[in-house]
Order: structure tokens, then C-alpha cells, then sequence
């Protein structure tokens, strides 16, 4: 009977975690159901939930936008009328590109934020110079706080199935 509450409690944590809702009361059904592996990192965003993909994938664009723009303002070459464009018109590439520059490092961070995979798009931000990921910080910390919960939750789902 107790893993069962367990296993019930874990679909809710699964599911709130998956919308973005919070999940405190499925977190303490858990617990009373005799979990007690439960990771740090699932407790402290229990009580407000985490950002839904479906949040992150619409803030993405104007993340990376600022961040280009950033980064725009630190790079050799920046100054005179084509500077003054690309800073002012935000153009930047929206299809997965090859490089190393700010721009297609943005490219494929949204392109893997849209494909729902969120390791892949903060390892591609951790390539950014500091002044981009500093102009996306907020949007960082939103993805990552969903990325760690998700893992955390996946990684509890697991070893409850295994019971």
C-alpha cells in the first residue's frame, strides 16, 4: 500500500513538474509514504513549481535577443553604421547554425529549447561570453531550475519503479 501511495504521489510530482504547477502536497504524500531520498533540489521548488517548457520556449526569443545584443556591444567591430544596425534591429539568426559566435551559440540554444531539451541549451549558454549570459540571467536560472527538478524527479520516479 505504501509504495503504491508512493507511486501515485511521484505521478502528481511528475505531472506538476511537467506544467510548471506547484507540488508541495504530493512532495509531503511522499514522504509519508516513506521516501526519504527525496532530492534538495525537488524540496525547494515544491512550493512554487517550476517555469513549463512551454514558458521557457516563449521567453527564449527575447533571452536571446538581449543576450545578442550584449554581446553585440562587447565585439570588435561593433562601432560604425553596421554595429549601430545590428544592435538597434536585433536581426539574429533563427535557424540552428554552425560557429562559435554569439549568434549561432543563440541559434541553437533556442533551437534546442524549442525541441524540449534543456541540457543541451544551457550547455550551448555556458559558451557565451559574460555579458550575454549575464543579459539572459533570469532565463538561465528559470531553465535551470527546470532542468535540475525534472532530473531530480526522473531520477526519484526511477527508483520508486524499481520497488
Amino acid at each position: 500500500a505504501m509504495a503504491t501511495l508512493a507511486r501515485a504521489a511521484m505521478t502528481r510530482i511528475l505531472s506538476a513538474v511537467d506544467s510548471g504547477a506547484p507540488f508541495a502536497a504530493a512532495l509531503g504524500d511522499l514522504e509519508q509514504s516513506g521516501a526519504t531520498d527525496i532530492p534538495q533540489t525537488l524540496k525547494d521548488v515544491a512550493a512554487d513549481g517550476v517555469p513549463a517548457l512551454a514558458t521557457l520556449q516563449a521567453t527564449i526569443p527575447d533571452a536571446a535577443r538581449d543576450a545578442l545584443s550584449a554581446a553585440r556591444g562587447t565585439e570588435a567591430g561593433s562601432s560604425g553604421l553596421g554595429g549601430f544596425l545590428q544592435r538597434q534591429l536585433g536581426a539574429r539568426s533563427v535557424e540552428p547554425r554552425e560557429g562559435s559566435d554569439p549568434d549561432a551559440v543563440l541559434s541553437r540554444t533556442e533551437a534546442a529549447v524549442r525541441a524540449g531539451r534543456l541540457g543541451d541549451a544551457l550547455a550551448e549558454v555556458e559558451t557565451l561570453p559574460a555579458p550575454a549570459q549575464d543579459a539572459m540571467a533570469t532565463w538561465i536560472e528559470q531553465a535551470q531550475s527546470r532542468h535540475d527538478a525534472v532530473s531530480a524527479a526522473n531520477a526519484v520516479a526511477e527508483r520508486l519503479s524499481a520497488f
